[in-house]
């Protein structure tokens, strides 16, 4: 057997950037299916909720990730991995924020 945890200690620092992936798509997802129905506050909605968990499951992301921080016991590419982290989640958070805001200001179905 392998072992698995370095990949799992990398797949965790990506967290971030995967909502921040899924919250993208569901914005202009949301922005085209609504458009064809007809239902342009639906989009706002779904770009609302989205946006209001993509940002609860980024911060909640990097608070375990300092919650869990242990400066003793750490060797180097564990911090390393936790800054990465932590630096990838403060990237998404912008990002995810300046698309919710955008799709939110500017009306849908123009």
């Amino acid at each position: 057997m392998s072992n698995t945890t370095p990949l799992r200690r990398a797949g965790f620092a990506l967290t971030g950037p995967v909502i921040w992936a899924a919250h993208f798509l569901a914005v202009y997802a949301s922005e085209s299916l609504a458009c064809r129905w007809g239902e342009p506050a639906a989009h706002d909605a779904i770009v609302a909720g989205a946006t209001f968990f993509a940002i609860a499951g980024i911060l909640l992301h990097a608070h375990r990730t300092v919650r869990n921080t242990d400066t003793s016991g750490s060797c180097e590419a564990e911090r390393f991995i936790r800054l990465t982290a932590l630096a990838l989640d403060g990237l998404s958070l912008i990002g995810v924020c300046w698309a919710g805001l955008a799709a939110l200001l500017l009306g849908a179905c123009r």
